[in-house]
């Protein structure tokens, strides 16, 4: 990852997931169990909340993100998504960030990031 933020060094290969969809169908959970698999399993994983997904940063949401972030998981949310939904401003899970796509995109084009999207 590129920023200051990150905890992951230059070669060290690390997911993106992300998470355009909400609480709508129960098959959305499973992503959420595949990233929380990944983070237990030590490997470096990000999940950007974005579009619908952004209502995953409220705190409560979802079991399995709390379950994500103490196993050492990311989350960032998508500013622009935020504001659209009317959500920004308000209360966020603890360590969730809150980015914009311009950062997103160089996340994307790091040689070392695996992105899945949702």
């Amino acid at each position: 990852m590129t920023d200051a933020w990150a905890t992951v060094g230059p070669g060290t290969p690390w997911y993106l997931l992300v998470e355009s969809q909400g609480h709508s169908a129960p098959q959305e959970a499973g992503f959420r169990r595949d990233a929380l698999a990944q983070a237990e399993a030590g490997r470096p994983v990000l999940m950007f909340l974005v579009q619908d997904g952004v209502a995953l940063a409220l705190p409560g949401s979802d079991a399995t993100l709390d379950d994500f972030q103490r196993a050492g998981g990311r989350l960032v949310a998508d500013d622009f998504s935020l504001t659209q939904r009317g959500l920004d401003g308000r209360a966020l899970r603890p360590s969730v960030r809150v980015t914009g796509m311009g950062e997103m995109a160089e996340w994307m084009l790091d040689p070392d990031v695996k992105v899945v999207w949702h």
